[in-house]
């Protein structure tokens, strides 16, 4: 069956001038909706693709809310950036916002938490809009009818989850209220589950458009909402159906899940879809991630925000038999070429490495996908205060530039195409060792999580870079012929215990999604996050490094973002604050 995709973008659903009319006032004002018009599959699914359109995190206009990655999808600020994994990058002078997130410092006067209030509330309200547009309709046949009304309650389960994340007090919007009068006073779960149940009930298994949500979509999403939950008897079946039933199925290659050439391809369950040169501007075209590129002379793009840290790049070190460091890896941390200019000598580490970090980390000596070898501290701005580490996942092969990179003119170069893969079968398979490491199902939590080390065991980055040091008449020389670094990765042989077992499938979905968005939730949800946390401050900022964050500290309080202070102002009595903030 030929399928199209589906494309996001905010465009006119309106037809806002409707003819003359001797009484003014019964004209509906400019711009805003006459539901009259829209009341038909046609208008239903206009609405919908608006609320569709929002799933970056990112809302154009005349003052386009999200344009820095405040709701972004990715969560590289609320996810990543407080997490062990990610510091801020670029410097600490631009975008003082996340400096706050990084030291857990957040104030409810936070900018940026009522970007992400607000964006995830508008794109509510366009699901909303489009639920009482379909109510109100009449001609739309039944099954089209159950499918428009179960991807509208999809997308609002989807946009209350973003915030449950970031906030432990919501207000839950449904179609026909008072929005304003909806206090945040009861927990949201069981209203994102009932909207998940819905959809999963009647959103087909296999959608006519590229990039709306499938009913499989709907089972791995309510099954992450369970295991948020602690809820693994209700999220196992979920998953089981998927790996059982679900036409998905492992990408050969790990980097494809990142890759602007595997797009949609066999291990998707759900993806944002991003595109570029359409004649949208760039619109379309990822700005929740627009600053997350390397700048460096040999890539030249923005801003080198999104620094992995030295403890992500530590937790790939393995042991002679291919496994990881799960209790050690942070001792003697492998700093590479922090403090060492571009222009010195420096060859990277020999140290045993799991091969995914070089498709995670783009690092010194080592070549940046078709960039040419990344060539150490001119690649950011301040490597003392961010690390010597860039982003690797997000970038996008320089063979592609001008069809996946936009060639509208924008402030931030950069900006592509690429789609994020927001639910993958990858995360299937490790949410459902999960679930069998709490049931003491050890035999099964071993095989899932082998299935995802062996599928990376043997895609390694080729090409071992032999120049010490990249000034500007060094001549570059590598041998293709040569893995990049010292790889080594093999299947665990077995779990002895629970506690093991679980350490185990903790660190491979670190190692399998980091910079993906998920790391501090991870944390937790697990219970762990004030452990790790300060355990990882006080590696990282030994012996002086990253000076900026002197002083940082991770404390229950800061589980939680505060709601944004300009929202509890404008319905006093109605929302109230997290008590820890």
């Amino acid at each position: 069956m030929q399928k199209s995709i589906l494309k996001i973008s905010v465009f006119s659903i309106l037809f806002l001038l409707q003819g003359c009319s001797d009484e003014f006032l019964d004209e509906k004002p400019y711009g805003a909706i006459n539901r009259t018009l829209l009341n038909n599959e046609k208008g239903v699914n206009s609405l919908l693709i608006a609320a569709y359109a929002m799933l970056d995190g990112y809302a154009e206009g005349e003052n386009p809310s999200g344009a820095q990655g405040e709701a972004s999808v990715m969560n590289w600020i609320w996810g990543d950036v407080p997490s062990d994994d990610m510091h801020r990058g670029d410097q600490t002078g631009g975008w003082n916002q996340i400096n706050d997130v990084e030291r857990y410092e957040v104030r409810s006067d936070n900018e940026w938490l009522n970007g992400a209030w607000g964006v995830n509330y508008e794109a509510i309200s366009r699901a909303n809009d489009a639920l009482l547009a379909l109510y109100e309709s009449e001609d739309i046949p039944e099954s089209r009818y159950k499918q428009l009304e179960a991807e509208a309650k999809f997308l609002r389960a989807w946009f209350h989850f973003q915030l449950r994340m970031v906030f432990e007090r919501i207000p839950y919007i449904e179609e026909g209220v008072d929005a304003t009068q909806i206090k945040n006073d009861v927990e949201v779960w069981d209203k994102i589950e009932a909207d998940l149940h819905f959809a999963i009930e009647n959103l087909n298994p296999e959608p006519n458009d590229i990039g709306r949500a499938s009913m499989w979509a709907a089972m791995a999403f309510k099954a992450r909402v369970h295991l948020f939950q602690h809820e693994y008897t209700e999220a196992k079946p979920l998953l089981d159906d998927i790996i059982i039933g679900g036409p998905f199925e492992l990408e050969p290659h790990f980097y494809n899940n990142f890759d602007e050439e595997k797009q949609n391809n066999g291990e998707s369950i759900f993806e944002i879809q991003y595109s570029v040169n359409d004649g949208a501007g760039v619109a379309n075209s990822g700005i929740d991630h627009q600053a997350l590129y390397p700048r460096g002379p040999d890539v030249g793009l923005c801003c080198a925000y999104s620094a992995p840290s030295f403890d992500l790049f530590n937790a790939f070190k393995v042991n002679e038999n291919g496994l990881p460091l799960l209790d050690s890896f942070q001792d003697q941390l492998l700093v590479e070429d922090y403090g060492i200019l571009t222009t010195e000598s420096f060859s990277p580490t020999d140290h045993l490495l799991d091969p995914r970090v070089d498709w995670t980390i783009g690092r010194r000596g080592i070549p940046f996908l078709d960039w040419g070898p990344m060539s150490g501290s001119d690649w950011m701005l301040d490597q003392l205060n961010m690390g010597p580490f860039v982003n690797k996942k997000i970038m996008w092969y320089k063979r592609n530039r001008g069809i996946i990179s936009t060639t509208a003119t924008y402030w931030a170069s950069g900006v592509n195409g690429n789609n994020f893969r927001v639910l993958r079968l990858g995360h299937v398979l490790l949410w459902r060792a999960e679930v069998a490491v709490e049931e003491n199902d050890l035999s099964t939590a071993l095989s899932l999580v082998n299935l995802i080390r062996n599928r990376a065991a043997d895609d390694i980055v080729m090409g071992r870079v032999l120049n010490a040091s990249f000034g500007s008449n060094d001549q570059i020389q590598i041998n293709e012929t040569q893995p990049a670094a010292n790889y080594k990765l093999e299947p665990y042989p077995s779990f002895p215990s629970q506690e093991y077992a679980r350490k185990a499938v903790r660190h491979e979905i670190r190692i399998e999604f980091a910079l993906e968005g998920m790391r501090f939730f991870d944390l937790r949800r697990w219970g762990i996050a004030d452990e790790t946390l300060n355990s990882y401050l006080a590696s990282e900022l030994n012996g002086g490094r990253l000076p900026w964050l002197n002083g940082a500290k991770y404390g229950p309080e800061n589980d939680y973002w505060p709601l944004p202070q300009v929202q509890l102002d404008l319905q006093p009595g109605i929302l109230e604050q997290d008590p820890d903030h």
